[in-house]
């Protein structure tokens, strides 16, 4: 569900301005009232102490290769076609893709949002859809370390949904996943259905508002699962901890009998330092011996939104050789790059002033957005009360008409062209 930026920014600030309140309590009711008059703690917009919310653009990357290109030039599966949904990627992404296509040992740092997870989860998907093809034996081929639970469960959401129908077998395997097949909870769809069977039950889920999860035959579910010979995921998603263990119970390590390992990738490398960095290159170690790969059979990835200096990569080439032990002159090290002119809208004019009052014609829009049984007529009709005309270029919008179109977008998301970006914060 998306974050209202302009709700969000002003449940922190009310937030930030209690905790001024109740950090310097008065005992004198005069002083007291006068402070929270002076800080407007009822009116948080109108308080000294923050400005804001600011709007900015974020600057657009660079494009990379076409879709169609990347299968044409033998880096992508074709049915990658029917598993991503844009027909291009950042150029950051395609430099990325190649890197890890050609074996090397790959260090992502790029900001956040810019499309990190694809940079090593299209390939991985792709070699997979190879391994399907040839009917390779069942094995682990990428495991998929992420440094807290939320994050890995995040990726398993999207995973659901991305390989549903493909045939590729995935698994997480944290503290929290069921031991047995009994435990397991949600919706499990039958051996056979579509990516569109799983957005279906999905959708109905959400609908009915059941917290349960919709499981397609693609994943293994429980740990029995993913130990039975033969049935173990192709995709492992887990974390250090787990990871650990998995290579120390016996019942545990059958998991990585006959495992492929072609990759092995860190999320969020930046948190892996110190002793704990130290502990974790040691397990990588210990994992590809018990595979039996060396430094060259397995694609060592990591991914961080800090980790490299754009101006000196040789600090992250460094991290990169000491954390996964191989050669430093082999480690890319991928950052974004920005398109050097950013392109804007050819006519721009200045709206006229809504018809009414801005808020009281917001609430009319929230409300025919949170009508289900309208199509859309609704939404628009209110849309061009509010802005005197339908408009796709939120720059021209001053005032409080920013503050209410940006209630719309959020909601409506039919407003702002696909081509901006944009950034809120107090």
């Amino acid at each position: 569900m998306a974050i209202n930026p302009i709700t969000y920014t002003e449940r922190v600030v009310k937030n930030f301005l209690r905790y001024q309140v109740t950090t310097y309590a008065f005992a004198d009711d005069d002083l007291r009232e006068q402070m929270r008059s002076l800080i407007s703690i009822e009116e948080e917009r109108r308080t000294p102490l923050l400005k804001g919310p600011y709007v900015s653009l974020s600057r657009a990357f660079t494009t990379g290769a076409s879709l169609s290109d990347l299968v044409k030039r033998g880096m992508f599966h074709p049915h990658m076609a029917n598993i991503i949904t844009h027909p291009s990627l950042y150029g950051h992404q395609e430099r990325a893709i190649e890197s890890i296509h050609n074996g090397k040992p790959t260090l992502v740092s790029t900001g956040t949002g810019s499309g990190k997870t694809e940079c090593y989860l299209y390939p991985i998907i792709s070699d997979c859809l190879h391994l399907r093809d040839t009917q390779a034996p069942e094995g682990i081929c990428a495991v998929i370390v992420y440094p807290m639970n939320a994050l890995a469960e995040d990726q398993l959401l999207r995973m659901r949904e991305l390989l549903a129908g493909s045939g590729i077998t995935f698994g997480m395997y944290v503290g929290k996943t069921p031991e047995h097949k009994s435990g397991v909870t949600g919706q499990r769809l039958k051996k056979g259905s579509s990516r569109d069977d799983y957005r279906a039950a999905y959708e109905q889920s959400q609908k009915e508002k059941r917290d349960t999860a919709v499981h397609p035959p693609e994943e293994r579910c429980s740990r029995e699962e993913m130990r039975e010979p033969g049935k173990q995921p192709r995709i492992l998603l887990t974390n250090v901890k787990q990871m650990e263990l998995l290579l120390t119970r016996q019942k545990d390590t059958e998991l990585f009998e006959g495992a492929l390992l072609r990759y092995l990738v860190f999320d969020e490398a930046h948190t892996y330092s110190g002793a704990q960095g130290a502990e974790t290159a040691c397990l990588i170690r210990r994992l590809r011996a018990f595979c039996g790969k060396g430094t060259k059979d397995t694609i060592c990835i990591a991914t961080s939104a800090t980790i490299a200096d754009r101006e000196d990569p040789r600090p992250a080439r460094e991290f990169a050789s000491r954390f996964f032990g191989v050669d430093g002159n082999d480690v890319v090290v991928v950052s974004e790059e920005y398109e050097s002119e950013q392109t804007w809208a050819r006519e721009r004019t200045m709206p006229r002033e809504p018809r009414g009052n801005p808020a009281e014609l917001l609430a009319k829009v929230i409300d025919a957005i949170n009508d289900t049984a309208n199509t859309g007529e609704k939404i628009e009709h209110w849309q061009r009360r509010m802005l005197a005309r339908y408009t796709r270029n939120l720059a021209t919008l001053e005032g409080e008409l920013v503050a209410s179109l940006f209630e719309l977008t959020v909601a409506a998301r039919s407003i702002v062209d696909d081509n901006y970006g944009w950034e809120v914060w107090a």
